[in-house]
């Protein structure tokens, strides 16, 4: 509990606007669905009370796991939002221009609170114990633009489309799509929390990078063979020897991290894994300047 009491600042902003979404979103969704049946209209308002709650109760647990759910869902209550809206105005409902406006603003606010590295670092660290602290990687350039949006689209889709198909009583379009669906979210869920678990470890003797998308096995960097911290230099070789390169061309500040000596690592290729020495890695922390000061915290040479 006592965690959780310290979380970061915009992760109590995250369950506020999470906890007034009913008030927002579900007034724009309760407004549409009562131009529906009465029995369709419970069902869906339950399955919506149900996500919110699975949401709200996410919130409340620091856990790489709690995250995926908070960045798949908060997203989807902006389309909840708009396609509210739209329902609205196509079965002619009235929906005060306020009650929308107020709607997709809460979503897309609480939407973008949830994607700050700030929200993520603050569920992944509830995960360190004693002097640790944990801090994530940004997800690599084309990971993010083109198989995040896609994957996501389809968890929320196989999650949602079935269950408001068996509202409505579709029953011939639900119980083909049933199966498909929970296949899709079940493969997308496991590979949207893999980059939940993408991290830089914080110990005693150093850092430890855990990154299995770019190396089988996380790797320690102790503090004695650290020889220099900080940004990479705009022109660093990328095919230069004993170089290691996690950042994934992500967007954002890279970061150097030079070492005295070697550490074995091995990283995913697509050939036969094997070992290698590497002296000079790079990567791509979500807030690098924190991440510099930290390690200044902790006298690790920058």
């Amino acid at each position: 509990m006592g965690a959780t009491l310290r979380a970061h600042p915009t992760l109590w902003l995250f369950r506020l606007l999470w906890l007034i979404a009913p008030w927002s979103v579900g007034a724009a969704a309760s407004t549409a669905l009562s131009a529906c049946e009465s029995t369709s209209a419970r069902l869906v308002s339950i399955e919506l009370w149900a996500a919110w709650a699975l949401v709200l109760t996410a919130s409340l647990v620091r856990r790489p796991w709690a995250l995926t759910v908070v960045r798949v869902c908060a997203p989807a209550a902006i389309a909840i939002a708009v396609g509210s809206v739209w329902a609205a105005a196509a079965w002619g409902v009235a929906l005060s221009a306020s009650a929308a406006a107020t709607a997709i603003a809460g979503a897309v606010v609480a939407a973008a609170v949830a994607l700050m590295p700030e929200t993520g670092n603050a569920y992944v660290d509830g995960l360190s114990y004693g002097n640790e602290r944990r801090m994530l990687l940004r997800v690599p350039f084309f990971v993010g633009m083109a198989a995040v949006p896609p994957v996501w689209a389809a968890v929320v889709a196989g999650t949602g489309g079935p269950l408001v198909l068996w509202a409505i009583g579709a029953w011939a379009w639900a119980i083909a799509t049933t199966p498909i669906g929970f296949v899709a979210a079940v493969f997308g869920t496991r590979a949207l929390h893999q980059l939940a678990r993408r991290w830089v470890v914080f110990v005693p003797n150093g850092f430890v990078l855990h990154d299995r998308m770019a190396a089988h096995q996380p790797f320690l960097l102790r503090r004695a063979d650290i020889a220099a911290l900080g940004p990479a230099p705009a022109d660093i070789d990328l095919d230069a020897p004993n170089l290691l390169d996690l950042s994934g061309n992500a967007l954002g500040p890279v970061l150097v991290v030079e070492l005295n000596g070697d550490v074995e690592v091995v990283p995913r290729t697509r050939g036969v894994a094997e070992v290698v020495l590497v002296s000079r890695v790079l990567f791509c922390p979500t807030r690098p300047g924190e991440m510099l000061a930290e390690a200044a915290r902790r006298r690790i040479v920058r």
